[in-house]
């Protein structure tokens, strides 16, 4: 197993993908709008991934999906309400609606881990955030989001909580550069981390943000610190869960790193699954060789854990076609009762992947 989450180019493999992945094994794939333009096409390509996989264990093959701008699937006629617009609901029956039309979607697909409930603190800043965030106040933030994290994992769709430490005060957008927070353990315990450690308990896996912590590592930015992730993630907060970084093609990370170099430093700091979304074919053949020259212990640890969740991971039958045509009915149905709070948010790589 290649400890790295793949992105995949187009709607069906090329013979350049179907050999690589066959022969290194990544961990598994994450899908993007440029994959969903038909729904039994994108199943057949999930079908395909998971063909090529060896061994017991599924891959995992992730999305964005949370709803609002950040959809994957708006090229089959699929668009769920956003968390704030959910939040202002109040509702958390509508709440749980939302996230069983999210998962029904998900898992007809053949998709089985959503990166999501963002978990960061709304604010106004110009940062990737706006329209994404379940609150601004704490409690509120980990009910709604905790709401709608446990129905997605009733349902068999595994979830991930970002983007930690949280990432509500950073002042820029990390798919351009790369945005500084100031503040020590101790601040970001205060408040922006509270969503993570309320609901660590219940949460399969984690991603960490890319962002320049000076009080806590003044080297390297967050998703590569063994400071941020050893030491305070998985020591201080004893977190043994699957630990995803950021797409490691931002800018945050790539204007610095190439994904070679990037992704092993992101596994010596304590993450387990690198995400490299964009230009895999051009990555993968280095990062394989790079990864293998790492100490033998920490790829023991890594396996562990993804194999732990991989094994976690549900299989559902895919719906008839008959049940997703009424399916498409009901899910319009339920997203134009939900109206968007926050239209004029600012734009974002984010929105348009």
């Amino acid at each position: 197993m290649l400890p790295v989450i793949a992105g995949v180019e187009g709607i069906l493999l090329t013979e350049r993908e179907r050999e690589l992945f066959t022969r290194l094994q990544p961990a598994g794939y994450i899908l993007f709008s440029r994959n969903i333009t038909d729904y039994e096409i994108a199943r057949e390509l999930t079908d395909d991934l998971r063909g090529l996989t060896q061994g017991p264990d599924a891959p995992i093959i992730a999305i964005d999906q949370e709803g609002g701008r950040v959809v994957r699937t708006a090229g089959i006629d699929v668009c769920l309400p956003s968390a704030s617009a959910l939040a202002a609901t109040r509702s958390e029956h509508t709440i749980t609606q939302a996230a069983y039309y999210n998962a029904q979607c998900l898992y007809t697909l053949g998709v089985n881990t959503n990166f999501a409930p963002v978990l960061d603190l709304g604010s106004k800043r110009l940062n990737a955030l706006p329209g994404r965030c379940w609150g601004d106040e704490t409690q509120e933030l980990i009910s709604r989001a905790g709401t709608w994290n446990r129905a997605l994992l009733r349902r068999g769709i595994m979830t991930c909580g970002k983007h930690f430490p949280g990432m509500g005060a950073a002042g820029e957008d990390p798919h351009f550069s790369l945005p500084t927070i100031k503040g020590t353990r101790e601040d970001f315990l205060a408040e922006a981390t509270i969503p993570f450690t309320a609901l660590m308990p219940e949460l399969p896996s984690l991603m960490i943000a890319h962002l320049m912590l000076p009080d806590i590592d003044d080297k390297l930015p967050s998703s590569l610190s063994p400071a941020l992730v050893q030491d305070f993630l998985r020591t201080q907060l004893g977190y043994d869960g699957v630990v995803f970084t950021d797409d490691l093609c931002m800018g945050a990370i790539a204007n610095k790193y190439t994904p070679a170099q990037s992704a092993p430093l992101a596994l010596l700091a304590g993450c387990d699954l690198p995400l490299v979304c964009h230009d895999v074919v051009e990555h993968l053949e280095d990062i394989a060789t790079a990864v293998a020259a790492l100490p033998a212990g920490i790829l023991q640890e890594v396996e562990r854990r993804v194999t732990r969740f991989r094994i976690m991971l549900s299989t559902f039958e895919p719906m008839r076609f008959i049940e997703w045509r009424d399916y498409l009915k009901d899910v319009a149905a339920f997203t134009a009762s939900v109206p968007e709070v926050d239209p004029s948010a600012p734009s974002s790589p984010v929105f348009d992947y």
